[in-house]
């Protein structure tokens, strides 16, 4: 058996082929950038192989680099209008990793196990509380202002700042303008010659978007980037712009957020400063001046 680890991550709408408006929102501040994550990535995987070197296990991970961070795009509805007129809504793809700048890598059994510290010993050698992820992480968090030791020592949880714009995005869903933004996008949309009650209809019209019965064995995949898809996706991200449909939702997702970061400010001052602990402590990993200690 082979474990893969990838991170979760939700489908894209947008390329990075134009410049996108302001994207950016309040829960933004509690991540690092495309840049600064990628540094902190490479610090942790430089620190996760010597580990395991140390358990006995010649492991390498994948090279990390800096990514385009459109984080806000999919929640924003922002539709690139080059990428419409070139291809409708099949988009530039972003495979998980382009997205959040963590590569999908795959182990073995062992591997696993003394990763994520599912074992106690290998091969005569006590494993680390929690794995070499743990003890990588716990490095690299050390210093955190304002963090009780039971949260500097164990591994980062990398989902935690998505789960709160999750909560956030539930929240803004449900604010009426967001329909009104949506109804207004219709009569924009039906004023071109297309009748579609959402952005969601648009995108997912049959005749191109995949479904349930689209992966079924023998099925002939549908032709992308035809002329009626085209025609669609151009006027649907002109309308978008014209309707001003992305600052709506960014002006109601933005409240949301702000509503969430007030709820849980205690956990998010946290985790800013583990973020900037491990900032700091990555420059020191990957320069030699900070290493596991045995």
């Amino acid at each position: 058996m082979a474990a893969a680890c990838v991170a979760a991550v939700t489908g894209c709408s947008a390329s990075a082929a134009a410049n996108p408006p302001d994207l950016a929102l309040p829960l933004d501040a509690y991540s690092l950038g495309a840049k600064d994550r990628a540094q902190v990535i490479r610090a942790r995987f430089m620190l996760m192989e010597e580990c395991m070197r140390h358990m006995g296990l010649d492991f390498r991970l994948p090279a990390v680099e800096p990514v385009t961070d459109l984080r806000n795009v999919d929640l924003l509805g922002w539709l690139d209008p080059r990428q419409a007129a070139k291809s409708g809504y099949v988009q530039a793809g972003r495979s998980p990793d382009e997205m959040t700048g963590i590569p999908s890598y795959s182990v073995t059994d062992d591997e696993f196990y003394v990763l994520e510290g599912k074992v106690r010993r290998y091969h005569g050698r006590t494993v680390p509380p929690g794995g070499c992820m743990a003890k990588a992480d716990a490095l690299l968090n050390r210093g955190a202002r304002g963090v009780t030791p039971a949260d500097a020592g164990k591994r980062f949880d990398e989902d935690e700042v998505p789960r709160f714009v999750d909560s956030a995005a539930d929240l803004a869903y449900k604010d009426p303008r967001i329909a009104a933004a949506e109804r207004e996008w219709s009569d924009c949309m039906r004023s071109e010659g297309f009748d579609y009650r959402s952005t969601v209809h648009a995108v997912g019209d049959r005749r191109w978007a995949a479904t349930v019965n689209d992966d079924s064995i023998g099925h002939t995949p549908k032709p992308r980037g035809t002329r009626p898809e085209i025609d669609t996706a151009v006027a649907d991200a002109r309308c978008r712009a014209e309707t001003g449909y992305t600052d709506v939702r960014r002006e109601v997702v933005a409240e949301a957020e702000n509503r969430i970061i007030g709820r849980n400010r205690a956990r998010l001052d946290v985790i800013r400063s583990l973020n900037q602990a491990r900032l700091a402590n990555s420059a020191k990993v990957l320069d030699g001046t900070l290493t596991l200690s045995w």
